[in-house]
């Protein structure tokens, strides 16, 4: 069976997905921002801390760190904002 978009807004099945695609989303965001933080930090304490690396390098180090965590968030968004359409198209058939 085959929805507007008009109709779905009222389909109790749309408003579940959608409130699922919006826990997912947060779980994702909450969960790098945990991973990416603790690994910051790490890094920080072994450059600025502890002095296991010099801070001239180890400012690569936390570049390197923020460009990873924000290419697996940028990568992770699409992949499951493409989900997220591709699971609204089958519902509503369009």
């Amino acid at each position: 069976m085959s929805y507007s978009l008009n109709a779905s807004s009222n389909d109790p099945r749309v408003e579940e997905l959608k409130r699922q695609h919006q826990r997912r989303q947060t779980r994702l965001l909450v969960t790098i921002a945990l991973v990416e933080g603790i690994a910051l930090a790490v890094a920080a304490i072994a450059v600025y801390v502890l002095g296991l690396v010099d801070p001239d390098q180890g400012i690569w180090i936390l570049i390197g760190i923020a460009a990873v965590g924000a290419f697996v968030m940028s990568t992770s968004l699409m992949s499951m904002i493409r989900r997220h359409a591709r699971e609204m198209r089958d519902l509503t058939g369009r």
